[in-house]
C-alpha cells in the first residue's frame, strides 16, 4: 500500500464511524487558530503553530487517538491523558459522544499555548 501524504486523503481513507471522530477532532484543533499548520508526518496528521508541533491524530482498528507532544506538562483534571513516556501523552476515543466534553477542548487549547 502506498503511503498517504495528503491530509485530506488520510481522512477520506478512514473507515466510517472513525472518520466522523477524526473529522470532529480535526475541526476542534483547526478552529483554535487560523495559523495552525496541518501536515502528514509519521503517517498521521500533525499540527503545529509557528514551527512548533503540538498535537497529532492517529487511527487504530479499535479507536482514534489525539496525542500531545508535551502532554506530560498539561493539566488534566479529567484524568483523560494516557502514556508513560517522557513527554508524549494521548487520549483514546471509541465513540463520537466521548468528544463532547469541554475538558478535551481545554487540553487542546493548553497544548497549543504551551
Amino acid at each position: 500500500m502506498t503511503p498517504i501524504n495528503n491530509v485530506q486523503e488520510w481522512f477520506d481513507a478512514a473507515p466510517d464511524g472513525k472518520r466522523e471522530m477524526l473529522v470532529a477532532l480535526r475541526k476542534m484543533v483547526r478552529d483554535l487558530n487560523s495559523r495552525i499548520v496541518e501536515e502528514i508526518k509519521w503517517s498521521r496528521p500533525c499540527y503545529s503553530i509557528n514551527g512548533k508541533f503540538f498535537c497529532y491524530l492517529f487511527l487504530t482498528k479499535n479507536h482514534v487517538t489525539l496525542g500531545f507532544e508535551k502532554g506530560s506538562s498539561l493539566t488534566d483534571p479529567g484524568n483523560f491523558l494516557e502514556g508513560s513516556g517522557k513527554e508524549l501523552r494521548h487520549i483514546k476515543f471509541h465513540t463520537l459522544a466521548e468528544l463532547d466534553q469541554p475538558a478535551i477542548q481545554q487540553l487542546i487549547k493548553e497544548a497549543l499555548n504551551f
